[in-house]
């Protein structure tokens, strides 16, 4: 499956050199002129110049991430370092770490939160595109002071576009590959003197690229459909700006999203065959999640005062067959015909999640020029899942788990100038949570009617960070932090042995102790940013996810890990056309826990050695009849080297490269543009697990492919 390497990344060199040889007359030209503009982000909840932030941050502006294709996280983990991502084929299931902390399931809380708008999203849908944003923040290492909840390894800030001054707006259409089609539209403008507003909408779909086989009889194909992996989404969004007074701003958010899968659930990774999947019925998959926003900022003189109010809610249903035929075959041994009666293996997932959130906060600086900022925040969410199975083979009947979470928080921080250049960062956040979890299994002719159970937890804890910042320069700054992070414990909200009246085990706490340091540069010479860092993680009884073949089950292991590494992050305009860019992650995560001797020693999974990533982007100024624009063309090329699957390393998903073109020409009025993705056509395997076993006891593993060579072509109006 991983077909890649070094011959992929010399020619993604190559190709990235050429983008910078075709301007080699452009580089002997003066170069005082070039420069970058300035990186403003909200990392700590104000707004800082980003080599200001004394921890590692990666900032990705609209621009930015439409030229690199980044409408999602599987798209922007290739150009964020220490950001690690794995597709399970289901998009509330796909799971995601920072520097190897995270647990490799999504039945677990994540230790990476993603806000929108201040506004934490609910850890089953943070997989969604990303939709009408003005800026992507990536902030690595806990963010215990300022995020708290699931913040253990870091966060991912969404801020979403403002309404401009001006009446205005764009539309958009794509076409590509596998049926690909898209079009998009945004208006924008002054409503009165005092309220603006924003209204934009995606509509996008596109057929499948993973063939479905069928029988008509044992070995005699019925059926072969490429229909695996069509989805149908669409999304609106709005947002007013509201100025009543000077010193107060009123943002008011709002969006609506559906999304519409046939998934694969994992391709049997050995098929001579692959990828292929025998699904009967094809698994549909539909998400449904609606949000609202309020922030008021208001001026106090002495300090600012911000309270954030979100309601967010989803709904997602997902039926599936159980049993692929070919996972099947590879298990039992019988030909895949014996597998796809239809309803007789079918899977049911109902889930519903409603989350309100409030924070209220003050910030500002002092004569001496200390800034702080402190605030309180609650959180009520409530969570609940159905699993119904109709099978042959298991215990028939539903599972139904609800959670219902509380979590309350007091936090601060303050930088303090100690000397020139020279400041102190401290911060705390107190947390208190509770968690109630209630489960009932209802059988269909088994032995075992009905089961009950349930549980509660709760916990005060403290998490925060300290560390110091010295500006070299006006450009360069260095910085060395302490952080804690933590993650509460807790219960899965499927008991797969409910049926035998075995109750679930709750798992622990997980907390992580982090020191970094590094370097950070902004328009150093005019011409370059860059950040640096080296960091140590230890992690106290990480929520690892586990699968036991002899008994089929899956569990949650509390074990202690560490990791460390190494990280880089660059961009340079060599020219006013010419700029490159690249970063490159370093990365070693073992686990070390000593109460267990059968997984000490191995490696976390989910967590690649190396991420390398480069490219280059070339414009000029081309006129077309009465059009002038800019012309561009861009290379970028990415490598994720082998990861582990599991933590008993059961299997190693080999590394892989991807090298993606974009070329297009703009205007102030128009664009047009094409893209190719996965150039070289590369085979890889996203995430993988063990399935089962077969007949001699030898392990059957399940993935998900990556997707194949994709083109796409559009165009866009502004107005």
């Amino acid at each position: 499956m991983g077909t890649t390497t070094f011959m992929d990344m010399w020619a993604g060199l190559l190709l990235c050199s050429a983008a910078i040889g075709l301007a080699a007359p452009a580089l002997a030209e003066d170069q005082a002129a070039t420069t970058l503009e300035a990186i403003t982000v909200t990392a700590r909840k104000i707004e800082e110049d980003i080599k200001d932030i004394p921890f590692s941050v990666t900032a990705v502006s609209a621009e930015e991430a439409r030229k690199k294709g980044a409408i999602d996280t599987k798209a922007l983990a290739r150009s964020v370092p220490g950001l690690n991502y794995g597709d399970s084929g289901l998009s509330f299931a796909n799971m995601v770490n920072i520097r190897g902390i995270g647990s490799a399931s999504a039945l677990i809380s994540p230790s990476v939160i993603y806000y929108v708008d201040g506004v934490p999203m609910q850890v089953r849908v943070f997989d969604a595109p990303f939709g009408d944003i003005a800026r992507i923040e990536v902030l690595r290492g806990p963010q215990g002071t300022l995020f708290g909840m699931n913040a253990q390894a870091g966060a991912v800030s969404i801020t979403t576009a403002d309404p401009a001054d001006v009446f205005g707006g764009s539309a958009g259409v794509e076409v590509g590959s596998n049926g690909h089609r898209q079009a998009s539209a945004t208006i924008e403008g002054p409503l009165s003197d005092t309220i603006s507003a924003r209204l934009s909408g995606t509509l996008s779909d596109s057929n499948g690229d993973l063939t479905n086989i069928l029988w008509s009889a044992p070995g005699v194909v019925g059926s072969s459909e490429t229909d695996l992996r069509a989805r149908l989404f669409g999304t609106l969004s709005g947002k007013l700006l509201i100025a009543p007074d000077e010193g107060t701003r009123i943002t008011v958010t709002g969006g609506w999203s559906r999304d519409k899968q046939n998934p694969t659930t994992g391709v049997w990774l050995d098929d001579p065959g692959f990828p292929r999947n025998s699904f009967n019925p094809l698994p549909e998959l539909e998400t449904e999640t609606a949000h609202l926003g309020v922030t008021v900022e208001h001026d106090l003189e002495w300090a600012r005062l911000t309270a954030v109010t979100g309601v967010r809610s989803y709904d997602t249903s997902m039926e599936a067959d159980l049993i692929d035929g070919f996972i099947g075959t590879a298990q039992s041994g019988l030909p895949g015909f014996a597998f796809q009666t239809p309803g007789a293996n079918v899977r049911r997932i109902d889930e519903r999640g409603m989350q309100l959130t409030q924070e209220v906060r003050l910030d500002g600086e002092t004569e001496g020029g200390t800034r702080w900022i402190s605030g309180v925040s609650g959180l009520y969410s409530t969570f609940d899942s159905t699993t119904d199975i109709t099978s042959l083979a298991l215990a028939n009947g539903s599972y139904n788990g609800r959670i219902d979470t509380i979590n309350l928080a007091a936090f601060g921080e303050v930088t303090v100038p100690l000397a020139d250049r020279f400041n102190w960062i401290g911060g705390l956040r107190l947390t208190h949570e509770s968690k109630d979890f209630d489960g009932l299994f209802l059988g269909r002719g088994g032995a075992l009617p009905r089961f009950a159970e349930g549980g509660d937890d709760s916990e005060t804890f403290l998490t925060g960070r300290t560390g110091l910042t010295y500006a070299f320069t006006e450009d360069l700054t260095g910085f060395a932090t302490i952080a804690h992070g933590r993650k509460t414990g807790g219960y899965l909200f499927y008991n797969q042995f409910a049926s035998l009246g075995l109750p679930l085990s709750p798992y622990d706490p997980s907390s992580t102790w982090s020191y970094e340091a590094g370097l950070k540069a902004t328009g150093l010479g005019g011409m370059l940013d860059f950040s640096a860092a080296v960091f140590l993680n230890d992690t106290k009884d990480e929520q690892l996810f586990t699968f036991n073949p002899m008994l089929g089950r899956f569990s949650v292991q509390n074990a202690d890990t560490r990791s460390y590494g190494l990280e880089l992050d660059a961009r340079a305009a060599l020219t006013e056309e010419v700029s490159v860019f690249g970063n490159l992650a370093l990365l070693d995560a073992t686990i070390t826990d000593e109460r267990n001797a059968l997984i000490k020693g191995k490696d976390v999974p989910y967590s690649p050695s190396a991420v390398i990533g480069f490219g280059a982007e070339y414009r000029r100024e081309l006129a077309a009849g009465p059009y002038t624009g800019e012309g561009y063309v861009r290379a970028d090329y990415s490598y994720t080297a082998s990861r582990e699957i599991d933590p008993a390393n059961s299997r190693k998903l080999d590394g892989y490269g991807l090298v993606n073109l974009r070329a297009g020409w703009e205007t102030e009025t128009f664009e047009v543009y094409g893209s190719v993705e996965n150039l070289f056509d590369t085979r890889y395997v996203s995430s993988a697990y063990q399935a089962g076993t077969t007949a001699a006891g030898q392990p059957v593993f399940a993935g998900i492919p990556g997707e194949a060579r994709t083109f796409t072509l559009g165009a866009r109006v502004k107005f």
